[in-house]
């Protein structure tokens, strides 16, 4: 595995690969484009056809061939070099981790996805051609859907007997246990035999992102018994994670790319009369309420997502939610507005031209919510004010970017009329509570200090100082590293790396295929401060310029957030009445602001 990850570099142009993805420009020695992982105007996205890599100015996202396919198809590794190896001619060889897995002790093959498969065609047979077309098929039908679109999506029909898709899949020679594992048999509590997971029901499998089968959204059939659950879903499996999965997005991902806009509905009918209705970006969560990783997924292929959910109680809580999570991704969010007691799949059948005004005349999700919390509230009176306040601050402190954020705290308090200082205790409540109740806030790689987007002043002068370390290792010495920023460059792993190492070439420092890609990053980065010099002791004198300059701006930095730190902690003393403690701490506050 690890020879032929060199085979499909050395077989593949990233300026090929990439430019099948994007429109390339030469720019000297680069190629250039505008970034698909963030919104722009102006290109800051370079290929580097010598180094073989990519780098973003403006979001920061970097990396090799198989990065760029990661982040463009929304894969993991594994994907992206079956997809690349395909590209380049090259065979892919067994992989243990993902090939085999232990059954009593002994190694089995894991042919999960080929199982699925198997399944689906199995399903689809079901309604076309056995029991299913007396009722699933004409239902289908009746409910608008063409024979096309239920070709399209693979709809398929489970038999009601206990034992026909297990029957099926071993007599093509499949071990219960495979199938089990693959969530399309339960094992009977205490004994060995096992028994159908899906029965009497239609099947909308779900596909992963490059169309292969994973699992299913199973709703019962009509005329089946009313006292099971409307819809059941695979359970996890080792292919099937209803977190990260959207159901629609292999259908869908083209169209979202093109218009940068995701279009989230409620379920899987939806879907499907959704595009029937020409709205071909659109997609479902997949028996879930939204995630943090399905946005992420999203976001690789567009930067706003439009809420397409019903008007109903429950649509409405799960807007709500889908909204502060969106939000704090840094997504454009907005709502799209039906006639209450309609659904998607209702509009898109009954008035595909309307449904498609409605979604391009979607309303701001702040606008919304705002709107719809004065108009069913008496602002008029104090707490007709404080309830619309108190409600609407969540979605306020949601918002990362600070002009969105102050206009709408400007046009809450416009609403409900208060002045703006008067939102400062909701705002400060919900803030505590979003930090109290969201680990995946406290969590998640997208509000982490290292991430690209949200990089703080520190991270962006920790990065120029590592980048200037990588390109000249004359810097490396520099006694001002000890001095005046050490503990500060300390804290990033790179460092030590950089530091500990004797070799003057970036990528000999490791073995390490993300800190590669880093190294990589942050090279693209610290060459285009030089980009204009023509003569290399223009370089030299420059580059020094520049270090010395990061140094005295990262220890600044550095000082500020102590001092920042000091305040924050004062605060917590003085509630706290440790009187003592607030004295050494302002002491200390005195005595640092005094230091050059």
């Amino acid at each position: 595995m690890d020879s032929i990850v060199p085979e499909i570099k050395s077989k593949l142009n990233i300026v090929d690969v990439v430019g099948s993805y994007l429109r390339l420009t030469k720019a000297g020695a680069y190629w250039k484009a505008c970034c698909p992982f963030h919104n722009e105007k102006t290109p800051s996205f370079t290929v580097n056809e010598e180094r073989q890599a990519f780098h973003c100015f403006g979001c920061g996202k970097g990396g090799d061939i198989f990065s760029f396919i990661e982040e463009i198809e929304g894969i993991e590794f594994r994907e992206a070099l079956k997809l690349l190896a395909e590209r380049a001619g090259i065979e892919v060889p067994a992989y243990r981790k993902s090939s085999v897995f232990e059954q009593d002790g002994v190694e089995l093959p894991d042919r999960t996805k080929e199982i699925l498969e198997l399944s689906t065609k199995f399903f689809e047979k079901q309604l076309w051609e056995g029991e299913g077309a007396k009722s699933a098929l004409p239902y289908l039908r009746k409910r608008g859907l063409s024979d096309e679109s239920i070709h399209t999506f693979r709809i398929g029909y489970s038999l009601p007997g206990w034992r026909h898709m297990h029957d099926f899949l071993v007599s093509r020679g499949y071990r219960p246990e495979e199938l089990e594992r693959a969530g399309l048999v339960i094992a009977k509590e205490g004994r060995s035999d096992h028994y159908d997971r899906f029965r009497d029901r239609i099947m909308f499998p779900i596909s992963d992102v490059v169309g292969r089968i994973i699992g299913y959204s199973a709703r019962v059939a009509p005329g089946s018994d009313e006292t099971q659950a409307k819809y059941i879903n695979t359970p996890e499996t080792p292919v099937y994670h209803k977190g990260r999965v959207l159901y629609g997005l292999y259908q869908a991902k083209q169209a979202i790319k093109n218009e940068g806009v995701s279009v989230l509905v409620e379920g899987q009918m939806d879907v499907i009369a959704c595009h029937q209705a020409g709205i071909v970006n659109v997609i479902a969560a997949s028996g879930t309420a939204l995630t943090g990783e399905q946005l992420d997924i999203l976001k690789r292929y567009g930067r706003e997502i439009r809420l397409f959910f019903d008007m109903d109680g429950a649509g409405q809580t799960a807007a709500w939610k889908s909204a502060l999570l969106a939000l704090g991704k840094e997504l454009s969010v907005s709502v799209v507005l039906l006639p209450e007691g309609k659904d998607a799949a209702d509009a898109a059948l009954e008035d595909a031209e309307a449904l498609r005004g409605a979604v391009i005349a979607a309303v701001p999700v702040a606008k919304y919510f705002l709107d719809k919390a004065v108009s069913s509230n008496d602002v008029s009176m104090p707490d007709g004010k404080r309830t619309v306040a108190e409600g609407y601050a969540p979605l306020l402190v949601a918002m990362t970017n600070r002009i969105d954020r102050d206009y709408w705290r400007r046009e809450l308090a416009d609403a409900i009329g208060v002045e703006e200082r008067s939102l400062l205790s909701s705002l400060q409540a919900a803030e505590t509570e979003a930090r109290a109740n969201s680990s995946e806030t406290v969590n998640s790689p997208t509000v982490s200090s290292g991430n690209r987007m949200f990089r703080t002043r520190t991270d962006i002068l920790r990065d120029r100082i590592l980048g200037l370390l990588l390109l000249d290792p004359n810097l490396r010495s520099d006694e001002r590293l000890k001095e005046s920023v050490g503990e500060t460059l300390s804290k990033d792993p790179l460092y030590s790396i950089i530091h500990d190492s004797s070799v003057s070439d970036p990528f000999s420092m490791t073995d390490d295929e993300e800190t590669k890609r880093r190294v990589a990053g942050l090279l693209f980065d610290t060459e285009g401060l030089f980009a204009g010099d023509t003569k290399e002791e223009d370089t030299a004198s420059r580059k020094e310029s520049v270090f010395s300059e990061m140094i005295i701006q990262l220890k600044e930095e550095s000082k500020k957030e102590e001092l920042q730190g000091i305040v924050k902690a004062v605060g917590v003393a003085r509630a706290a009445g440790d009187r003592a403690l607030e004295k050494e701490l302002l002491g200390r506050f005195t005595e640092l602001s005094k230091e050059n």
